[in-house]
């Protein structure tokens, strides 16, 4: 797996970035984009709120609110941002007025615009379940494998090596968790079972559906989450979710869909289908195939345990943003734990 973050190091920052997080429900015509001198246009509220450049992520959802294809506006982002801000307040007037919750970071040179939202969004951030995750896995007698915080997304992901067990001989696997959450609308709160092999350091996460908890981002506005019910409720599912995956029974449950997948065979040709219907690049392919001791073209069959390997392997690649490992280690969940893994997207 890749190192990630020191947990130490990740708890600091989690808590000196919520001290410059602030968030504002405004009405969509009280908004108003500038020319900026940075990569991206400058988002402004008419009170004087806020005013911070947007980024990548947050222009984009500006334009979902205004249902602009982000195509054209993309194309004349590097050529003229005044014609940016002007499609973009074109709009803004032209559409019907709602409220909307602007998420920003507030540090001097680092402030920026980060999400752009309903009003209805549920704030659920890393410094708000970090304190209760760490407390509750460390309680399990878990080892942590892997952390990760950039700001606006946390994963964290442990074993408990009292859950092993082995797939073939000399092959041990480990049982864990692994929970995951965005604070700019790029998915809920969830807690997953997640798989360990000992023999490599590869990691897999199990599918959203398997034994996993999954909190959406959507209620009341929260003023002050430790005092809001709805808030409490899913810290307390969380925790109760963290215990079950942690329960041996699951463990045995996900170690013979193991075993059974080294007996399951995929061909070649099937190998191609998936990867490409996952978004599997044209390299990271020929890298899958190298890892089976094949060439790209190659005519053969294996085993959906050897192909989940594989792709969990190459997760592990120095090249491989932590966002990319996470997908590929969510691919080879699939391919283990779905009867039919051309079915369901990730």
């Amino acid at each position: 797996m890749k190192k990630g973050h020191d947990i130490r190091q990740m708890l600091e920052t989690v808590d000196n970035d919520s001290k410059n997080k602030r968030d504002y429900i405004v009405d969509l015509q009280a908004l108003k984009v500038n020319e900026s001198t940075s990569t991206f246009p400058n988002l402004e509220n008419n009170t004087g709120a806020f005013s911070h450049n947007l980024t990548d992520h947050a222009l984009n959802q500006l334009c979902g609110r205004l249902e602009i294809g982000t195509q054209y506006i993309n194309k004349c982002l590097p050529v003229s941002q005044k014609l940016v801000a002007h499609n973009l307040n074109f709009w803004i007037n032209r559409r019907k007025n709602r409220e909307l919750m602007i998420r920003t970071y507030d540090a001097d040179e680092k402030s920026h615009v980060r999400a752009v939202l309903s009003n209805r969004y549920k704030i659920i951030d890393a410094h708000h379940i970090l304190n209760p995750v760490l407390n509750k896995v460390m309680d399990l007698g878990a080892e942590f494998k892997y952390s990760h915080y950039d700001g606006d997304k946390l994963n964290v992901t442990a074993v408990l090596p009292k859950l092993e067990g082995e797939v073939e001989k000399d092959d041990i696997v480990q049982g864990g968790l692994t929970v995951t959450n965005s604070e700019v609308g790029n998915g809920g709160l969830i807690v997953q079972p997640f798989i360990y092999r000992l023999v490599c350091t590869n990691g897999m996460v199990a599918p959203r559906y398997l034994n996993r908890f999954f909190s959406k981002h959507v209620g009341k506005i929260v003023i002050d989450p430790e005092k809001d019910t709805q808030w409490v409720s899913i810290i307390d599912k969380m925790q109760k979710q963290i215990e079950l995956v942690s329960n041996p029974e699951v463990f045995q449950e996900n170690l013979q869909k193991l075993k059974d997948a080294t007996t399951e065979k995929v061909t070649s040709h099937k190998i191609v289908e998936i990867t490409k219907r996952h978004g599997v690049t044209d390299y990271e392919r020929k890298e899958i195939f190298e890892k089976l001791n094949h060439y790209l073209g190659d005519t053969f069959t294996t085993s959906k345990y050897e192909l989940a390997n594989a792709i969990t392997s190459i997760a592990n690649d120095d090249d491989k943003s932590d966002q990319r490992a996470r997908q590929l280690q969510e691919l080879g969940g699939l391919i283990i734990f779905t009867h039919n893994p051309m079915q369901i997207r990730i």
